[in-house]
C-alpha cells in the first residue's frame, strides 16, 4: 500500500458537530489504541453522542470491543451513546458475540 492509500484508510475520529462524531478507516487491532486516545473528547458531558460509522472500510472483534468500551465510558460519565450506519461486519460480529441488540440501543434483549 502507498502511502497516499495508508492515509486515506487511516482510522480516524472527526468531530461533525458539538454531540456528533464519525469514524472513518479500518476499526481493527492495529486501530483502536488510536481510536481510543482521538475520542475521549466525544464523552465531555452528558447526553446523547451520536458515532456514525458510515465510512469504516474495515472491522474485526477490536472494532467492536471499542464500541463496547465507548457504551461504557460514555454511561460512566452519564451519557449514552447512539451508533449510526453500523457496517455489516460490525454487525456480524456483534450477532456473534449477541451484542447486537446493545449496540442498536436494545439493551434489554441482551440479557436473556
Amino acid at each position: 500500500m502507498n502511502p497516499d492509500d495508508r492515509e486515506r484508510h487511516r482510522a480516524r475520529v472527526q468531530r461533525h458537530d458539538t454531540r456528533s462524531f464519525g469514524v472513518s478507516g479500518a476499526m481493527t487491532f492495529d486501530s483502536v489504541n488510536a481510536l481510543w486516545r482521538d475520542s475521549d473528547e466525544m464523552f465531555s458531558g452528558d447526553g446523547v453522542v451520536q458515532i456514525d460509522l458510515r465510512e469504516v472500510t474495515h472491522t474485526d472483534s477490536a472494532g467492536l470491543a471499542l464500541l463496547v468500551e465507548w457504551l461504557r465510558e460514555a454511561g460512566r460519565r452519564g451519557g449514552r451513546v447512539e451508533f449510526l450506519n453500523l457496517p455489516a461486519q460490525m454487525i456480524a460480529l456483534a450477532d456473534a458475540a449477541n451484542l447486537q441488540p446493545v449496540l442498536t440501543g436494545n439493551r434489554g434483549d441482551a440479557r436473556t
